[in-house]
């Protein structure tokens, strides 16, 4: 039997999927009836518990990592604000999937900052070893 055809109910133009009136009415019950999922503070949390848990950390284990840092980021000793992300390091080469960790390999928590200019320096660290210790410039300056 052929899938009953259904007309789009969004606006032209839209991004993802398309869905029929009744799929968007749903929607809107189940949004009503469950408010709590939409609250910011129950998201952030949410968000935390996954991205703590994918790193092979309890919230103990966070916390006391996070203690012994006295609250502040492992590479630039700044304090976390109330509400910040912290993200945790660990050693990519120990485990490769993205955005997982065994937990063994934790090396720090970090501010989005440092991360990311972590990120970077690991990715290009042969690289810029080897500009450093050969700079094009000093051939030229030589002769």
């Amino acid at each position: 039997m052929p899938r009953k055809q259904a007309i789009c109910a969004r606006k032209p133009g839209h991004e993802g999927f398309c869905k029929t009136a009744e799929a968007m009415e749903r929607q809107r019950e189940y949004r009503r009836s469950h408010p709590h999922r939409e609250s910011k503070e129950s998201r952030n949390k949410s968000n935390r518990k996954y991205r703590i848990s994918s790193c092979g950390l309890t919230q103990e284990k966070f916390d006391l990592i996070l203690a012994a840092q006295k609250d502040a980021c492992a590479m630039c000793h700044e304090p976390f604000e109330e509400g910040q992300r912290i993200h945790v390091d660990h050693d990519h080469a120990c485990c490769q999937r993205k955005n997982r960790s065994c937990g063994k390999c934790i090396r720090g928590l970090l501010c989005h900052t440092c991360n990311i200019a972590l990120g970077h320096i690991e990715r290009r660290y042969a690289m810029a070893r080897a500009y450093l210790d050969t700079p094009p410039v000093q051939i030229l300056n030589t002769a």
